[in-house]
């Protein structure tokens, strides 16, 4: 398998086509390198937003902010922090990525499907 993903481009050199538009690719990118979460307003009303996050290099985060314009979720820009890069965002655009990769996905890390599934029904978190 990891010959494979190397011979798609997963760690260098452009991205395959076939990992540039699967969801499946990149929720499991998230999976291991992202944040899936609701968290607290501040304030004196209990509300929650959502939010998402990935890390991980430049050249795959612009590939992942291409798959999200594709899909119309735009005005996301890669970001350097420390040695790395991030992307990331909250509420209703942050909704819509969590929806697209996780709603009805047949596989997913658990605890990330678990948190993506109480943001997608409107539960607060636990």
């Amino acid at each position: 398998m990891a010959e494979r993903m190397i011979a798609l481009g997963r760690y260098e050199g452009p991205l395959g086509e076939r990992l540039d538009e699967s969801r499946d690719f990149w929720r499991g990118v998230v999976d291991g390198d992202g944040s899936v979460g609701s968290y607290r307003r501040p304030g004196p009303r209990l509300s929650e937003f959502a939010q998402f996050r990935l890390v991980g290099s430049q050249r795959l985060l612009d590939a992942f902010a291409a798959f999200l314009r594709n899909h119309g979720i735009c005005g996301l820009s890669v970001r350097p922090h420390k040695s790395i890069y991030t992307i990331g965002t909250t509420c209703g655009p942050a909704e819509k990525i969590i929806s697209l990769l996780y709603a009805e996905a047949p596989v997913a890390l658990a605890r990330k499907a678990k948190t993506a599934e109480k943001i997608l029904s409107g539960c607060p978190s636990d």
